[in-house]
């Protein structure tokens, strides 16, 4: 087992925990706050991932792991988005949140969601192990990691933007 391994199966391990957690528990929705996280995970993501891999050498094989991976994150993220649940937000809620946005709404997905997050996750690592055993150069790599968490939470924040545009449109 090298290290590489190690810090991938710890990085999943937190995230898991970390967006369970933030799937079952009400949420404040601020737009703004929400594509935050995915412009940050990505720009780390391909930042590391341009400065840890000889991107001359990656091979089609790479290439088409990379883009199915992207693909599903961005599905996934999608179907979380429109599971997702909205309620106006109530000043308990924004107490337990510690939040001190001008958040109107919060929402969750609840524990449908927390389960496609772990197929996701399950799936993730099975094409991980798969793609790497086939040779892919970056199919194990923690910069491939957070460019998929980018994707999903772009995914999911794209669709909560839409479903808050109808909701506020409907209710004007």
């Amino acid at each position: 087992m090298n290290i590489q391994i190690i810090v991938n199966a710890l990085v999943i391990i937190v995230l898991v925990g970390y967006m369970g957690l933030r799937q079952v528990n009400w949420r404040p929705v601020e737009i703004a706050r929400m594509w935050r996280g995915p412009v940050i995970l990505g720009g780390i993501g391909v930042v590391t991932l341009a400065n840890s891999t000889n991107l001359a050498h990656l091979s089609t094989f790479d290439v088409a792991v990379l883009v199915f991976e992207i693909v599903v994150s961005l599905g996934v993220g999608a179907a979380m988005g429109v599971m997702a649940k909205f309620r106006p937000i109530t000043a308990e809620g924004r107490a337990a949140a510690r939040d001190d946005s001008t958040a109107t709404l919060e929402s969750r997905t609840g524990w449908w969601g927390f389960a496609l997050w772990v197929g996701f996750i399950a799936l993730r690592i099975g094409i991980d192990a798969g793609a790497g055993a086939m040779g892919s150069q970056i199919a194990s790599s923690t910069a491939v990691i957070l460019i998929l968490l980018a994707a999903n939470r772009a995914a999911r924040s794209a669709v909560f933007s839409a479903r808050i545009g109808r909701l506020s449109h409907v209710t004007a």
